[in-house]
């Protein structure tokens, strides 16, 4: 059976979810084939990438602008739906995966419909959430006339996401609850797929806790947006130098709209020494890196959307059996637990002490460090996502009325 996967928020095999996704499905005696958007260190064009068949498009760059996102929007959506035309000629697909956000994919996907093909919605992220935390400081009422009408289609491209597709997939329970609750799904064709770190992934853990270096390493991972409290981190971490510990180095991995903005607050901040910016870094040497870390940091802030969302370098920092510091939001202890030790959110103070104490605390250091390494191994894709991915499959072709016969 063919199922053709589209994601406009990263390119494959960059978006670590939707390549699992894909070999797993691969795995499983699935044909698959993924249109994901072009970059320029993964160019535009196909290809055949562990037999798995990957449509790259270029997009423009939105840069921020309603009205630019809006004309990156249209320009995707055509070039997915020439692109689905193409690979529907080559080889007959029956199954839509369509990877938020944004969430009008579904237009692409009712078009299918018409023809047989079933639509799977694989909720990532909350779109209206996004826009709150970029544009109304979290909360409605900030927002002007314009963006409120903007959050109100989010609202309702989500809401037909839901209702059109055959099986939706949500990242947790919270993600759930809002499939459930705010967009009315019947709870029989909603399925928690949690991203987690592969079996293969998970490296020996160092038994000394990565403090052996002269200079103690601490890690950042992931995107650098305005919600992803980057710039809190960068606050706390001038605080702990000049007045509690300098004897560290943190290291930055990843990258975002807010990359040279962060760049110049260290600049201002006058922490440059302590701090390295290594931009978006493969994902083998980015688990390579980790494991030559004492700890590692989650400095999302809470919100609309951060509350509801798993945050992958929780994991992988866990994966390299690393304690972390991070803001005490609802998923971000679901995930951790007793491996990490909280702030509350926003408090720059706070989080640096926390920094400080599990650097100069060797045992809670390897206490907790030991207990992430025993929980995330619980918490693997094989564990927590591959199952209910087939499960949702299964789900949508077992019934006889969603059996596609070309």
């Amino acid at each position: 059976m063919h199922i053709l996967i589209i994601v406009e928020n990263l390119p494959v095999p960059l978006d670590y979810r939707v390549w699992l996704i894909a070999k797993t499905l691969r795995d499983n005696n699935y044909k698959v084939s993924v249109i994901s958007p072009a970059t320029d260190k993964y160019p535009a064009g196909e290809f055949d990438i562990d037999g798995i068949s990957v449509y790259r498009h270029y997009l423009p760059d939105a840069d921020n602008s309603l009205f630019l996102y809006l004309w990156e929007y249209a320009v995707a959506l055509w070039q997915e739906f020439r692109l689905s035309l193409k690979i529907f000629i080559k080889n007959k697909f029956k199954i839509i995966h369509a990877c938020n956000p944004p969430d009008v994919i579904w237009i692409i996907g009712l078009f299918w419909k018409l023809f047989g093909v079933k639509f799977i919605y694989d909720h990532h992220d909350l779109s209206p959430e996004i826009l709150l935390a970029k544009i109304g400081g979290g909360k409605r009422n900030n927002l002007s006339i314009v963006h409120r009408i903007a959050y109100k289609l989010l609202l309702l491209n989500e809401w037909i996401s839901h209702k059109f597709a055959d099986a939706v997939l949500t990242t947790n329970e919270s993600f759930r609850k809002i499939a459930l609750e705010r967009n009315n799904c019947k709870p029989d064709k909603v399925f928690v797929v949690r991203t987690g770190p592969q079996l293969t992934e998970l490296p020996e853990k160092n038994s000394d806790n990565n403090i052996s270096n002269d200079i103690p390493k601490i890690a950042y991972v992931g995107v650098m947006a305005a919600q992803d409290g980057v710039d809190v981190l960068l606050k706390a971490v001038h605080y702990a130098i000049n007045n509690l510990n300098n004897n560290f180095k943190l290291i930055l991995m990843g990258g975002g709209p807010q990359f040279n903005n962060l760049k110049d607050l260290t600049q201002r901040l006058e922490i440059d020494d302590y701090v390295t910016f290594h931009g978006f870094v493969p994902r083998t040497n980015m688990l390579n890196e980790l494991a030559d870390c004492a700890l590692g940091v989650t400095p999302d802030l809470s919100g609309p959307m951060n509350d509801f969302s798993t945050m992958l370098k929780v994991l992988d920092y866990m994966s390299c059996g690393l304690p972390q510091v991070m803001f005490d939001l609802p998923e971000n202890r679901f995930t951790a637990g007793e491996s990490a030790l909280y702030a509350v959110s926003g408090d720059e103070t706070g989080f640096a002490t926390k920094i400080v104490e599990l650097l100069e605390n060797n045992d809670l250091r390897k206490n907790l460090g030991n207990i992430a390494r025993e929980r995330v191994e619980k918490l693997t894709w094989e564990k927590s996502g591959a199952t209910n991915l087939l499960l949702a499959y299964k789900s949508v072709i077992r019934n006889p009325f969603l059996i596609c016969d070309f």
